[in-house]
């Protein structure tokens, strides 16, 4: 073998290698969030194992929601601001029609009963759920917390934020609510398997990936319709509304609301005329 064959060799090589590692690096980046929210749930599964302590105290659960709804409403309302066109009157406009659909949607998921059937769902997988004083969790318990965390009607327009243009901050308050439920799961559970703790946390992730995933995938095709910044404003506002039901003031129905991801880019394309 000489040493031109050597070197086309080499080279092939490294083009390879670099084009894979260009794939993956832009694979990440459309699920940012998602590796946020392993950091996240990982760390909270570490500090949970740890005995308590003064310097390992659980938060204060009231600060902690209040905290959390400000950064909903601070996350929601710079991602509406961030999407109104330049011209006031546009900008009215625009905000109308993002009214209008998410009403719109509302009235959609009520009449689909969406909140009730996710209501359902977690009544179901409560009842497999395991008890602190009870027989060790196994992988259906396990698989049941990680699922009702997975309920979280957050998650999609968080998720889809992140995979239509990266903006993972949605799913970064998330992932911060994803570990202080996993830290209490956990505690309580107390002695509880790594092995199951990583379930709990991998049933979540890999329903938030495919989401993003798939806003990553439709992003070029959506940006093509003028639909995307549409989408991007009804991500916003369902993130804007999750504030006082993280807050704890009322119990919103969120779950109905995800309609209203169809309808606000629907009614943007529709009104620009197809």
């Amino acid at each position: 073998m000489d040493f031109a064959t050597i070197h086309r060799f080499l080279k092939s090589t490294a083009l390879q290698t670099g084009c894979r590692f260009n794939h993956f690096q832009r694979v990440s980046l459309a699920v940012l969030g998602t590796w946020i929210n392993a950091v996240a749930g990982v760390g909270a599964l570490l500090w949970a194992r740890r005995p308590l302590g003064k310097d390992n105290q659980p938060p204060d659960l009231g600060r902690f929601r209040w905290g959390a709804a400000g950064l909903a409403a601070l996350i929601g309302g710079t991602g509406i601001i961030h999407a109104l066109p330049t011209p006031m009157s546009g900008a009215i406009r625009y905000l109308g029609i993002a009214l209008v659909g998410l009403v719109l949607g509302n009235l959609t998921g009520r009449i689909l009963g969406l909140q009730r059937v996710l209501d359902a769902w977690g009544r179901t997988l409560s009842s497999h759920l395991p008890s602190p004083n009870g027989k060790p969790t196994d992988v259906p318990g396990a698989l049941s917390i990680g699922a009702l965390l997975a309920l979280n009607p957050l998650l999609i327009p968080a998720a889809v934020q992140d995979g239509l243009e990266h903006r993972w901050v949605g799913l970064a308050l998330k992932s911060v609510l994803d570990a202080v439920a996993l830290y209490a799961w956990v505690r309580s559970l107390s002695p509880i398997r790594w092995s199951l703790s990583l379930l709990m946390l991998g049933v979540i992730l890999v329903w938030q990936a495919c989401w993003a995933a798939g806003a990553a995938a439709l992003a070029g095709w959506l940006q093509a319709q003028g639909v995307s910044n549409g989408l991007m404003t009804a991500c916003s506002l369902l993130i804007l509304c999750s504030a006082p039901a993280i807050a704890g003031v009322r119990r919103a129905a969120l779950a109905n609301l995800l309609p209203a991801l169809v309808w606000i880019p629907a009614l943007t394309f529709w009104l620009r005329g197809g």
